[in-house]
């Protein structure tokens, strides 16, 4: 492997570890695991109606994962489970008041800090490096599936 783009790939990757590691060191002073953060997030600031299914698809999560945090958000009363009509079996997942409130006491103080981190940069360097990352992520998916057909 060419020594400079061994150096670059461990460069992206180490940041990208160090990013979650941000996130993750974040949500375990509030005494969460930051799978149970990213489902918190995407219902505290729901943009349209989110099963089970949407939120393994939205944050590359199991199917176990998520459906065992759901399960305990539910059993405390922060969650209900509604069957979506002419299903099998989706269900879609609301918070409940006290959820929604609990929520939010977990999830703002990690976005405001990801949102006052984004206006410290200028509107190009957040749309480059946004750009950069996309598009490695989109490359790299095609050449780790293109690696195992071969």
């Amino acid at each position: 492997m060419d020594k400079i783009k061994k150096e670059q790939l461990e460069m992206v990757t180490q940041q990208l570890k160090e990013l979650s590691g941000t996130y993750r060191d974040a949500v375990a002073q509030i005494g969460i695991s930051e799978n149970e953060y990213w489902i918190w997030n995407t219902l505290v600031f729901p943009d349209g109606e989110y099963s089970q299914r949407d939120i393994c698809a939205a944050w590359s999560l199991s199917k176990q994962t998520v459906n065992t945090i759901v399960s305990h958000m539910v059993r405390k009363g922060y969650a209900v489970l509604e069957v979506v009509p002419g299903t099998r079996n989706r269900k879609i997942i609301r918070l409940t008041e006290a959820g929604q409130k609990y929520g939010e006491s977990i999830v703002i103080p990690i976005h405001s800090a990801g949102e006052r981190a984004i206006d410290r940069l200028s509107p190009e360097e957040f749309i480059a490096g946004s750009t950069a990352l996309r598009k490695f992520i989109t490359i790299l998916k095609e050449e780790m599936t293109d690696a195992k057909s071969k």
